[in-house]
């Protein structure tokens, strides 16, 4: 009986596992059926792309380090309180999470500022406006995530691989950039206008100097990187070594299956590039 409660319990976290990595997935079925065709041997060795894979785990854990103390959720919330209406916490909250994609990847800055957009509005008792807040959001995550090497990881993949110029990359996106922030911004004009106070959490009133100091030193390490600035594997050891001392939490926070789908991704691209006549 306890077998069966057991083999019961770890399907279930099995499938839920599957259902929120669904990309993962189907990226490691792909590299699965991939490696059927070319059997591994020592060229795997050269499909994976350590520079985007160490850029992409740096950024990551230097995020989650920053979340932790809670930085991105103070600052932001001390920009909107002195908006003053609901329009412009909505356009601010939208801005916030445009320049959080291109610093931070698209993924993060959902995932930090789309609570932040939930509490702001539900604080205020307006909860019907977080739906159209949280679709726009969601627009200016991916739009403003286009203008730089990190803002997604696709965008540091072809930028990395293909070792495109960081001034040939962003002129080629900033006209759909801007018009994008345009469009955006206009739709935030649907939103009524009425008055809002926001509060900042109990408990989150102030950052950690200290810390803030060191987590923003590291995420400027972490673009240094990107840019070529700094050896990839220098600066990922940087950053390792000061999360083991600092906050071991952000390092296992890491969104692991995002990294494990770029590797199955190299695997699957290079055993059909290496394949192709």
């Amino acid at each position: 009986m306890t077998n069966g409660i057991g083999a019961t319990g770890f399907g279930a976290r099995a499938l839920r596992y599957i259902k929120h990595n669904m990309v993962a997935v189907i990226a490691l079925i792909a590299a699965l059926v991939s490696m059927c065709f070319v059997p591994p041997d020592a060229k795997y060795a050269s499909y994976f792309d350590i520079k985007t894979l160490c850029c992409l785990f740096g950024t990551l854990a230097v995020v989650c380090a920053l979340k932790d103390i809670h930085f991105f959720s103070i600052v932001a919330a001390r920009i909107i309180r002195f908006t003053g209406s609901s329009r412009w916490a909505a356009l601010t909250l939208i801005y916030i999470t445009f320049i959080g994609s291109m610093l931070i990847a698209n993924d993060m800055a959902l995932i930090t500022f789309l609570p932040l957009g939930y509490y702001v509005f539900s604080a205020a008792e307006r909860k019907w406006e977080v739906a159209t807040v949280f679709i726009l959001q969601n627009i200016a995550a991916n739009l403003g995530g286009m203008l730089t090497p990190f803002g997604n990881p696709q965008n540091l993949f072809l930028y990395s691989h293909y070792s495109i110029p960081t001034g040939e990359f962003m002129s080629v996106m900033l006209p759909p950039f801007l018009v994008a922030i345009f469009l955006v911004s206009l739709c935030c004009l649907f939103i009524p206008r009425h008055s809002l106070k926001v509060s900042v959490k109990e408990g989150m009133n102030s950052l950690p100097r200290a810390r803030t100091g060191i987590y923003l030193t590291l995420f400027a390490i972490t673009i240094l990187m990107v840019f070529r600035v700094i050896p990839p594997l220098i600066a990922l050891g940087t950053v390792i070594i000061a999360l083991v001392f600092l906050d071991r939490k952000a390092l296992a926070q890491v969104d692991y299956a995002l990294l494990f789908t770029f590797v199955c991704f190299f695997v699957f691209a290079g055993t059909w590039a290496g394949s192709s006549p």
